[in-house]
């Protein structure tokens, strides 16, 4: 079994946390390809294991889309939950909508099962995963 890699994106990360600094807004780890985003993006994919140690006790919002392997993406949320992360959630760019594994560093439900977003929650993430090239003059 060969060691866990880094991710596209997640050495500057790294690169922070060993400097006593962490990134100042929620980590995107896309499952879909690069981002388009001002926040920090990790691109990953979800066939291959990874190392997610940059991400500990921060802020995490994974990115797929809804025809994303499911039991690929129970996988990277599994090793990012394990870590853990201070709060986890997923979010489906094709649907644009998302669900909440772990808030506040507390299993979002205790039963194992995901709580879905509310209102705001989607305000605050809406366009992100969505292709933006068409909004590009040419």
């Amino acid at each position: 079994m060969s060691t866990p890699v880094l991710p596209y994106g997640a050495a500057e990360i790294l690169k922070l946390r060993k400097n006593g600094k962490r990134p100042a807004d929620i980590v995107l780890v896309s499952l879909i390809g690069p981002l388009r985003e001002v926040n920090p993006v990790i691109v990953a994919n979800s066939s291959r294991q990874y190392d997610w140690t940059s991400l500990v006790d921060l802020p995490v919002l994974v990115v797929a889309n809804s025809d994303t392997d499911k039991q690929a993406v129970r996988s990277v949320l599994g090793a990012i939950k394990a870590l853990p992360a201070r709060s986890l959630s997923l979010w489906l760019a094709d649907r644009q909508n998302g669900q909440h594994v772990i808030v506040d560093g507390v299993t979002a439900r205790p039963n194992g099962l995901l709580r879905h977003m509310d209102a705001q929650d989607r305000r605050n993430y809406a366009g992100i995963g969505i292709r933006k090239d068409y909004l590009t003059c040419k």
